[in-house]
């Protein structure tokens, strides 16, 4: 299972201002992702279009059964 490093996305573009500006949200929609890790697709082509050289393969993180071994005991 993968999850994706929206935090990291963020940052990579240039913050939660520039985010904001070059998806046409408030400043403190990016928060809000960062916070809750969620990000819809409309949002992610619109970051992609602005920043040509992003690759969204970069933020997908191999999720391990760490946490499911842990609960388990």
């Amino acid at each position: 299972m993968y999850t994706f490093d929206v935090r990291q996305l963020v940052d990579d573009c240039g913050g939660a201002n520039e985010v904001a500006k070059a998806t046409g949200k408030s400043r403190t929609q990016p928060y809000r992702w960062v916070k809750t890790n969620t990000i819809t697709t409309d949002i992610l082509a619109r970051l992609a279009y602005a920043n040509p050289d992003l690759n969204l393969h970069k933020y997908l993180q191999d999720e391990t059964n760490e946490r499911r071994n842990n609960e388990v005991a």
